[in-house]
């Protein structure tokens, strides 16, 4: 069968649609944000696994599993669909959630073609609200996340009736796998330019390098630091010990997630037999921007 022949063309349309919504929106975006927003707090081998092979299977099944004959698939997307009501913490997304729900288990009685447009329209509509950071809707941000996560909600759904369940899983893992390698691109080829910093307590030489997979932060003396290949965030934690009135680190997040970095740091007050790394190191990332304050108020 050729695609032609293929149902609910409407579908592709839709997503062709709002995927040239999200490139033209994509021109107002602060990718500096962006980034800040893709960042998890898993490491990075466990962040792939997860977007690569775990997202696609429980999402697609979660999902687009109501979109398929199968009963055990329909429960088992009505089961994923109650989980995510409960973990979301957006009354938008819940409420939605409910409404979707209702018009998924009214569907199971009815014929298929009945419900199929604002089931389908409802999906895309969930899917990229469960990926987007609702207090925050009204940017271009919010636009262009939601353009692009609609639009491959419409694609899947299309692959789902027109192929199976599956196809639809290894659409999202290679959808996934095509952000992943964008994404991967600047951490395992940084700009290494060498950078200095420098202020009245502390003076760093640091750059960025390539991506490994181990990091590794030594003190040759209680005021020199040594870091190879070593992400911000711990930098920060690797000296936590330092101020036992330091806040925890949770409101601080790196504007390049995963990066790497060789951090060379000196005291300059080589006297104290027990300084404060913390707050120094600390306003050094703050100042040169490799961690920024996702709560101004816990700072």
């Amino acid at each position: 069968m050729t695609l032609k022949n293929k149902k609910h063309s409407w579908l592709l349309i839709s997503g062709i649609g709002m995927f040239c919504l999200g490139m033209v929106t994509s021109f107002f975006i602060d990718f500096y944000e962006t980034e800040i927003e893709s960042y998890t707090k898993a490491s990075f081998p466990v962040f792939l696994f997860i977007a690569i092979i775990l997202a696609p299977i429980f999402e697609e099944l979660s999902f687009r599993g109501g979109f398929v004959q199968s009963k055990i698939l329909r429960a088992t997307s009505l089961i994923g669909l109650v989980a995510l009501f409960f973990i979301t913490q957006s009354y938008l997304t819940k409420v939605i959630t409910l409404i979707y729900l209702v018009l998924l288990i009214v569907s199971f009685f009815k014929k298929e073609v009945s419900l199929l447009v604002p089931l389908a329209l409802l999906n895309a509509f969930l899917f990229a609200l469960f990926h987007l950071d609702t207090d925050h809707l009204i940017s271009w941000n919010a636009l262009a996340g939601f353009s692009f996560r609609s639009a491959f909600a419409f694609f899947a759904i299309w692959i789902c009736i027109n192929f199976n369940l599956l196809k639809s899983i290894l659409f999202h893992s290679v959808w996934n796998l095509s952000l992943m390698l964008v994404f991967s691109y600047s951490l395992f080829f940084p700009d290494e330019t060498i950078q200095h910093y420098e202020n009245d307590n502390i003076q760093v030489t640091w750059n960025r390098t390539s991506k490994k997979f181990h990091g590794e932060v030594n003190f040759p003396t209680m005021n020199h630091i040594k870091a190879t290949n070593c992400e911000a965030p711990f930098l920060l934690k690797s000296v936590l010990w330092s101020d036992s009135t330091a806040s925890k680190t949770n409101h601080l997040l790196p504007s390049e997630p995963f990066m790497g970095y060789d951090f060379e740091i000196k005291l300059k007050d080589t006297l104290s037999k027990r300084p404060n790394l913390y707050q120094p190191i600390k306003q050094f990332l703050l100042d040169e921007e490799l961690l920024l304050i996702t709560n101004p108020e816990e700072h």
